[in-house]
């Protein structure tokens, strides 16, 4: 047994060894807590994630280690990963899918990835069977319905949410913990939808590169309507044009960012009460959004409107030619364009062409289910998180803690007897502020096979050094939206500080999540170290109409901050000018 290195960290899995922050460290992007991984990683998202693939017949629950042990999302070293050899079974037992395929569709380009080696249980005709009636629905049901009947289900149940600040504190861990199996059954849905639409875009690359059309494989994907992570983004573009008609709110906006909305509060001006109205109205849609949101300690649009006040900064510069709506329509006639040449192409081979038929057709609804879905689980973790912060600034306000966040360094089987002695643990919370801060420092390796990786394994965050490219290097990722755009790199690290993009610049980042999409609207292009054809960068960008690449190893040190670049959605290339 190999020593853990967070107090969370879950035992590795000799049936399946192969792990990856690939497509999870979009989402848990910083080292994660004790209580957060401990409360809902076993018990909501592992466990929806085998609820999904038994559910589609993919797996039997026997195949998987006992329940509360995490085996297909689980935490080594304080970050949490993927089980890539779980997802490569899914492969072999989907008849017609590649490992290549499956592997490029979720974790992009990644150089170091390990090889498939098959195991003998890996294939499996009972489930390859049970799996047929799944994959059939693929190329003709809608998922959507069903994802909108959770959103009514979800709202009927924050309807009822509790007022926290009135609850005991034993009330108040008892109303945390009841969300779980909630959160377990969103998260079976976001899997399938996942699921579903990797394999639709799967077949879609697939038959593209067939018929010597690759890099049309990306439009037939792109402005496909209905992706509600990408609304906030049009939400933020109309305020921002609220704002750019305003002599009052730009003159706000012009002295900056910092107590902006105290000052609108002061001034009494007509349009300042329109602005804060509507700011008011986008907050209570979108405030839930945030750097880390399945991380219960990650600020949120809501408790940091400093994080949506930028981006809104940024895209009220942006000119009404790069109206996201705009954009989006010329990508939607070059989608239907780029299906029909493809279906010309396969005019001679009727059951292909009904097979790419059926996946273009449902792969944009698959996709904008999967981002509902994945928006539907934020909201649930910000009523969870929404407990948790209550009782910790209760223990703030008690001198019981130094900072609320720090009721998260206890593990879930701690966290009822730090609330009844807190001064007992006094020392551990110390000692596990000090081990977070030095996990967040450290970048994880980004896969690895059979034991996890000790913590000297982990590099240093920023180390590393690789000179910058030089004028003409041309840099490969993966195209995953249409379009060229030559513009000035701005490398941006994280949401949390002033990124000074302007308009037509293009965003070099290691990851993105769904709170990035604002920051999309004045961008000219996309460049992300991480990712595939149906990460978030990918969808979203697709949707605004910015082309963008993914999958560009080590871009946001091989691109200097300022420098010119041409970035090719279609292809994936990314050009040093």
């Amino acid at each position: 047994m190999v020593d853990k290195v967070w107090v969370c960290d879950d035992e590795g899995s000799e049936r399946f060894p192969v792990f990856t922050r690939g497509n999870v460290g979009e989402t848990f992007v910083e080292a994660v807590s004790p209580l957060t991984w401990s409360a809902y990683g076993p018990h909501a998202w592992d466990a929806g994630w085998r609820d999904a693939f038994c559910g589609i017949g993919l797996f039997t629950p026997d195949e998987f280690k006992p329940p509360g042990q995490p085996e297909i999302v689980c935490c080594f070293g304080g970050y949490v990963y993927i089980n890539m050899s779980v997802t490569r079974v899914l492969a072999v037992r989907i008849p017609g899918m590649t490992v290549e395929a499956i592997d490029k569709s979720l974790f992009g380009d990644y150089p170091d990835v390990p090889p498939y080696r098959p195991d003998p249980r890996d294939a499996n005709a009972a489930r390859t069977a049970a799996v047929g009636t799944w994959l059939a629905s693929l190329f003709t049901a809608d998922p959507r319905p069903d994802t909108d009947v959770d959103r009514v289900r979800l709202d009927a149940l924050l309807a009822r949410r509790p007022d926290v600040t009135a609850l005991p504190d034993a009330q108040l861990l008892e109303y945390f913990r009841s969300l779980r199996p909630e959160a377990r059954r969103l998260f079976d849905r976001h899997v399938r939808n996942t699921y579903g639409g990797n394999v639709l875009t799967s077949v879609i690359a697939q038959v593209s590169a067939a018929v010597g059309a690759g890099e049309l494989a990306a439009t037939v994907t792109a402005a496909v309507g209905d992706v509600e992570s990408a609304g906030q983004a049009f939400d933020l573009w109309n305020l921002s044009r609220v704002v750019k008609a305003s002599p009052v709110l730009t003159a706000a906006f012009d002295a900056g960012v910092e107590g902006l909305l105290d000052r609108l509060r002061a001034t009494g001006e007509p349009d300042a009460g329109r602005f804060l109205d509507a700011w008011d109205t986008f907050i209570a849609r979108w405030g839930f959004l945030g750097l880390s949101v399945w991380e219960f300690r990650s600020p949120t649009y809501a408790t940091d409107p400093g994080m949506p006040l930028r981006m809104l900064d940024r895209a009220r510069q942006a000119p009404d030619e790069a109206s996201p709506d705009a954009r989006a329509a010329h990508f939607a006639a070059e989608r239907e364009a780029a299906v029909t040449e493809i279906q010309r192409r396969l005019s001679g081979n009727p059951a292909v062409l009904g097979q790419f038929t059926g996946a273009a057709r449902n792969a944009g609804r698959y996709l904008a289910a999967r981002e509902r879905g994945k928006l539907h689980c934020a909201m649930l973790n910000d009523a969870a998180r929404g407990a948790v912060r209550e009782l910790g600034l209760r223990l703030v306000q008690r001198g019981q803690l130094a900072r609320w966040e720090d009721l998260l360094l206890v593990t879930d089987d701690e966290v009822d007897d730090f609330i009844a002695d807190p001064a007992r643990f006094a020392g551990l919370i110390v000692d596990r502020a000090a081990k977070l801060e030095l996990l967040r420092s450290k970048e994880p390796p980004f896969v690895f096979v059979g034991d996890p990786p000790p913590l000297d394994a982990y590099r240093d965050r920023g180390t590393g050094h690789i000179e910058h490219a030089a004028a003409g290097t041309r840099l490969q990722g993966i195209g995953v939206s249409p379009g060229r755009h030559t513009g000035r790199a701005r490398v941006i690290t994280s949401l949390d500080l002033d990124s000074d993009l302007e308009p037509g610049e293009v965003i070099v980042a290691a990851t993105t999540d769904a709170s990035w999409g604002p920051l999309f609207l004045a961008a000219g292009a996309v460049v992300v170290e991480t990712g595939a054809a149906i990460s978030h960068a990918a969808i979203v960008s697709r949707e605004l109409g910015v082309p963008a690449a993914v999958s560009v190893s080590d871009a946001t040190r091989l691109i200097r901050n300022g420098a010119m670049v041409t970035v090719d959605g279609n292809t994936g290339v990314v050009i040093v000018e």
